[in-house]
């Protein structure tokens, strides 16, 4: 596959102005980006972008309605905007935001039906704890939808490079943050206030159980 991705090194801590803005103009115009997080590089685009939506599935080779994209967004009011947030599960996000976890709550009204779990009516939420995502999401003002790097054949790609070789042609842009290799988030669901672990990873299961 041709190597033909337009690829920006980033610092994560400090990405700086440019990168910001030149990221941010690729997902307003309905591109589909590589970003690194506080666990592994994603694929991602703009909501309401259902192109880029679209063209991400294909990529991933995954199915639009079992498997909708996790929303990433900059803090927890942002998540209140798009999600149904009662008691217990504001405490339990309180204690894991922002970090490696990815939270399946109850979708707000505002959920275009596109991006939500039919079955269930549920999204998937994350607040990385990594400023280059703050940034740019707090910038471009809406949630970036994503679903981990992987190749085709389920791989997850923990590079640049290895991004760019698998998609070069199929990407607007790719932000290089050196490798990231995981573990991936801790998946938890708190929905109707049921706390379940559904997968373990990079974040402790102890700071969602803690009572």
């Amino acid at each position: 596959m041709s190597i033909v991705a337009s690829v920006l090194e980033v610092a994560p801590s400090d990405p700086g102005e440019a990168a910001i803005a030149q990221t941010v103009k690729v997902l307003e115009g309905g591109g589909v980006i590589a970003l690194p997080t506080d666990t592994l590089y994603g694929i991602g685009c703009a909501l309401d972008c259902a192109e880029a939506v679209d063209r991400i599935h294909a990529m991933r080779g995954i199915d639009a309605v079992r498997r909708p994209l996790t929303f990433l967004l900059p803090d927890l009011g942002e998540v209140a905007r798009w999600a149904k947030i009662t008691g217990n599960s504001y405490r339990v996000l309180t204690r894991i935001f922002p970090g490696p976890y990815c939270v399946e709550l109850g979708a707000s009204p505002r959920v275009p039906n596109p991006y939500l779990n039919p079955e269930r009516n549920t999204i998937g939420v994350r607040i990385p704890d990594y400023p280059l995502c703050e940034k740019i999401l707090w910038r471009l003002g809406r949630p970036i939808l994503t679903a981990t790097a992987k190749a085709r054949d389920g791989q997850v790609l923990t590079t640049a490079a290895d991004i760019n070789a698998e998609f070069g042609n199929e990407l607007d842009l790719i932000l290089d943050a050196g490798p990231l290799s995981g573990p991936p988030s801790t998946v938890v669901s708190l929905v109707d206030d049921w706390v379940q672990i559904l997968r373990e990873g990079r974040g402790p299961a102890s700071r969602v159980i803690m009572t």
